[in-house]
């Protein structure tokens, strides 16, 4: 079960950064923070994708000393959460000082990781590698210093994704901060829980448990709700137009069923969601103005909106304007016609007002 979730980790890694990659190339104008975030990927991925047995275990260097993979894999999270770390920084608007004291710490935190192990020179037990070697000298320093700058970055990304989330204007935006606060959050218990474990065993106070899987289960979480966060802001906003189209769609069928003319293209044509919501919300809007001549505007003032176009449609599909029509009607943004389209959509489920039926 736990190897099916390691797995399951690896592909979702190199499936969001064969996205994330797809993306940086077809945009023309690649910003540092899109580059960093594919960086943060790749080495991820390629830094849990080295720590299955069954591969790690065809690379010969690796099979002749398979202890060494406890040091490869370690090396590709740090370069992979300095990334990210470097993400953060720029989205925060950091200074160049402040980004290259990073920089020198994540390099600190290589050299002393690869000094300690070298040192270490564990044997060959990969699978179990805190229990079988943490009471060898330099084992159990060479955990710390990888679990410290784990830490210390998690605290910065937690403290710049805090404060930057609630100021973030764009729903899928705050999304991805908060999830990497709670990635953070988990993060904490995995630098801890494996601290601990490593001290304990250390000073012969083992615990009872395994370490391998509790780390691999809250590693696993830590990526899954990075991985989200790092490309939510992404298919957020196409999740949101579609959420925002289907609301629209009820409106658009009852205009386009009572004027078939409103519609640009025929409806069955397949476009991307943006353009597809562009057409609604514009057919919508001529279809409105269309019904100019059919809007009771006491019905408007009394009902609302919503209830005007229902009786407005009504009108116009038995052909009976209203003496009087407006010449203008007030403007709507895409909010308001949103707003409109649920109460129109509530209003056809309730069955229409008497004056909208007629």
């Amino acid at each position: 079960m736990l190897r099916a979730f390691h797995i399951l980790v690896v592909v979702l890694l190199w499936a969001c950064t064969a996205y994330r990659v797809f993306v940086l190339v077809r945009r023309p104008s690649r910003s540092f923070g899109s580059v960093a975030v594919c960086l943060a990927l790749f080495f991820l991925a390629l830094g849990f994708t080295v720590g299955l047995p069954p591969l790690y275990l065809r690379i010969p260097w690796l099979a002749e000393s398979p202890s060494l993979v406890r040091l490869v894999q370690p090396v590709f999270i740090v370069v992979s959460v300095f990334w990210l770390n470097m993400f953060v920084a720029h989205a925060a608007g950091l200074t160049a000082r402040v980004i290259v004291l990073r920089t020198a710490t994540a390099g600190t935190a290589l050299v002393a990781m690869t000094t300690l192990f070298l040192l270490a020179s564990p044997g060959d037990d990969a699978e179990d590698f805190v229990r079988a070697y943490a009471k060898a000298p330099f084992v159990t320093e060479y955990l710390l210093a990888y679990l410290c700058y784990f830490a210390f970055v998690l605290a910065d990304v937690f403290r710049l994704t805090r404060r930057f989330a609630a100021s973030a204007r764009e729903g899928p935006m705050r999304f991805a901060l908060r999830l990497w606060s709670i990635a953070s959050l988990v993060g904490f218990a995995y630098t801890s829980h494996k601290a601990v474990y490593a001290l304990g065993t250390r000073l012969d106070v083992t615990p009872p448990w395994e370490e391998g899987p509790v780390s691999t289960t809250l590693s696993g979480l830590v990526l899954v709700l990075l991985v989200v966060g790092m490309t939510a802001y992404l298919w957020g906003p196409q999740f949101e137009q579609y959420r925002t189209y289907r609301t629209l769609q009820p409106l658009w069928r009852a205009c386009y069923d009572v004027m078939p003319g409103i519609a640009l293209m025929p409806p069955g044509v397949r476009v991307p969601i943006d353009l597809r919501l562009y057409r609604c919300v514009i057919e919508i809007l001529d279809g409105r103005l269309a019904l100019r001549a059919y809007w009771d505007t006491a019905i408007a003032e009394q009902d609302g909106e919503a209830a005007a176009l229902a009786a407005a449609l009504a009108a116009k599909a038995r052909e009976e304007p209203v003496e009087g029509g407006p010449a203008g009607l007030p403007a709507l943004d895409v909010a308001g016609l949103t707003a409109v389209a649920r109460e129109f959509r509530t209003l056809s489920a309730a069955g229409l007002p008497a004056h909208a039926r007629g």
